[in-house]
C-alpha cells in the first residue's frame, strides 16, 4: 500500500490525489515508526498533539490573557506615571507521548510590549514564539509571529484582539505548512473580599486555518480550518517567602477545537505557578515558574515554562 501511494505521489496525477494522500501513511513516516497522516495523526505537524502548530498557537494566543504578570506592571506604572515598554523572554519544555508517538520541544516565547502613553492599560503585544521539538526521531522547527491589543474594558477587565501567522517544517519527515488565524480574548478579575488573593476568568475563540502544505514536494491547500474555543480559571495568591512577597497561582484551562478533524478534540491543562510580585520602581523585573500537567484523548504529558519581563 506503501509504495502505491508514493508511485501515485510521484505521478502526480492530480491537485486532489495529492490532498487524499495526506490521509495515508507515508514511507518516511513508516521508516521512523510513527505511522499516521500529516493532518489528522498523532505525528501530525499542524495539530495532532500539544506540539503541533495549532495548539502552540492558541497556548501563546491565551497566554497573554492570563497573565497576571502584565498586571502587576499596570499597577507599578500607574501609581507612578512612568510608562515603559517591557520586553518578555520565556522558556517552556514539553513532554508528551501520543498513542505511542513521543512528542518534546522547547519553545522560546519573545515577547514585546508597547504601552499607550494616554490611555491606562492599553497595551500593544507583539510575539515571536520560536519552536524546536521532536516527534520520535524526526526534527521539526516552527515560528509564529502574532500582533495582539489589550483594551480594558474596566479596572479588571479586558478584551485583546489578536491575529498571527505561523509556519512549521520538518525535513526528517517531508512535511512543512503554513496558517493564519485571529482571535478574540477575554479576562476578568475578581477580587476574593479584603484579601489579595484574586481569581481571573480567561475566554478565548480563535479561528486558524492553512494556508499551503508542502508534502513529499507536492504543494496543496487542505483546507483546513478549525475554530478553537479555551475557557479557563485562575486563582492567584500572594504570599510572603524570605522576606519577599510571591505570587502563587493554580489554573485549570479546557480547549475544545471544532471543524477540520485532529487527532484530539479537547485537551485539559491542570498548572500551578510561583513568580515574583513588586510594587517599588527600584524592582521592576518579574520572574515566573510553573508547571503544567496536560491532559487528553490518547494523550498525556508534563509542561514547564520560566519567564522574565524586564
Amino acid at each position: 500500500m506503501c509504495l502505491a501511494l508514493t508511485l501515485c505521489i510521484g505521478a502526480a496525477a492530480s491537485k486532489a490525489l495529492a490532498t487524499d494522500a495526506v490521509l495515508s501513511l507515508l514511507p518516511i513516516e513508516a521508516e521512523l515508526g510513527i505511522g499516521d497522516g500529516l493532518l489528522g495523526g498523532a505525528s501530525s505537524l499542524l495539530a495532532g498533539n500539544p506540539g503541533s502548530l495549532l495548539p502552540q498557537t492558541v497556548d501563546s494566543a491565551f497566554a497573554l490573557v492570563l497573565d497576571t504578570t502584565l498586571e502587576q506592571l499596570n499597577s507599578v506604572f500607574d501609581e507612578v506615571g512612568d510608562i515603559p515598554n517591557l520586553f518578555g523572554l520565556s522558556f517552556t519544555v514539553g513532554e508528551f507521548e501520543a498513542n505511542g508517538v513521543k512528542i518534546s520541544y522547547v519553545t522560546m516565547p519573545l515577547t514585546y510590549t508597547f504601552r499607550s502613553q494616554r490611555i491606562s492599560g492599553r497595551q500593544w503585544i507583539l510575539s515571536m514564539p520560536l519552536t524546536q521539538g521532536e516527534v520520535n526521531d524526526a526534527k521539526t522547527y516552527s515560528i509564529q509571529p502574532g500582533l495582539a491589543l489589550r483594551i480594558p474594558v474596566s479596572a479588571n477587565w479586558a478584551i485583546t484582539p489578536g491575529m498571527s501567522v505561523g509556519y512549521v517544517k520538518s525535513s526528517d519527515l517531508d512535511q512543512e505548512a503554513e496558517q493564519a488565524g485571529v482571535s478574540v480574548s477575554s479576562a476578568y478579575r475578581i477580587p476574593l473580599g479584603s484579601t489579595r488573593n484574586s481569581i481571573y476568568i480567561g475566554n478565548l475563540i480563535g479561528y486558524y486555518k492553512t494556508l499551503k502544505v508542502t508534502l513529499a514536494g507536492n504543494e496543496f491547500d487542505p483546507n483546513m480550518a478549525n475554530t478553537v474555543f479555551r475557557n479557563g480559571l485562575l486563582y492567584s495568591m500572594p504570599m510572603a517567602f524570605a522576606h519577599e512577597l510571591l505570587s502563587v497561582e493554580l489554573s485549570f484551562v479546557n480547549t475544545l477545537f471544532k471543524g477540520t478533524d485532529t487527532y484530539t478534540r479537547s485537551q485539559n491543562e491542570l498548572a500551578v505557578s510561583v513568580g515574583s510580585t513588586r510594587r517599588h520602581m527600584a524592582q521592576l523585573s518579574f520572574l515566573r515558574l510553573g508547571l503544567a500537567v496536560v491532559q487528553a484523548e490518547d494523550i498525556r504529558g508534563i509542561r514547564i515554562n520560566f519567564g522574565y519581563y524586564f
